[in-house]
């Protein structure tokens, strides 16, 4: 599967590759990233992303802003693919289902390997966004504008329901 699927079984070298082709080749990796094959790989790319985004704010950050970062991504992933998909078949008719939907959202984690840096944080959730929306634009077969109005749609909708489920909490959901 070369640089288009992460295999935990090739080591850290193999999450190296994949995360330089997500980053630096987005349009390439999206193009020939299968939307099948399981939800495993992908996923552990995602933990492996959220573990070093974990640990570097725990540096920069401390426990308290780390923990709820990490909290906050744990609910957008949770909640996120699921939406995307619905905003994607329903208003646009796409092609793509769940399974192609977790696998491009997890990759698209990548970012968050840079979102610890405090100045760049804001640029890995924009980056994360455009990587969504060329996920969204290769799984669903949608062209860029459906995509593009996809992608804004579920991040809207998602961010109201962690707003909702948090309530009061927001902006320290844990501690």
């Amino acid at each position: 599967m070369g640089d288009n699927e992460f295999l935990p079984q090739e080591g850290p070298a193999a999450f190296v590759r994949v995360w330089r082709r997500v980053i630096l080749d987005p349009q390439g990796f999206y193009r020939e990233m299968p939307s099948g094959g399981g939800f495993e790989n992908p996923l552990i790319f995602v933990g492996i992303s959220a573990l070093v985004y974990f640990l570097l704010k725990l540096i920069v950050g401390g426990v308290a802003e780390a923990v709820n970062g990490l909290f906050l991504v744990v609910l957008a992933y949770i909640f996120g693919p699921g939406i995307l998909m619905l905003v994607c078949q329903f208003l646009f008719q796409g092609e793509g289902d769940y399974e192609g939907t977790v696998r491009l959202s997890a990759y698209a984690g990548a970012s968050l390997v840079l979102a610890w840096v405090p100045a760049l944080g804001i640029v890995a959730f924009v980056y994360s966004l455009y990587l969504v929306f060329l996920g969204a634009e290769n799984v669903h077969k949608l062209d860029a504008t459906k995509a593009a109005i996809a992608t804004l749609v579920a991040v809207l909708v998602t961010a109201a329901v962690i707003a909702f489920v948090l309530k009061d909490r927001l902006p320290h959901p844990l501690l």
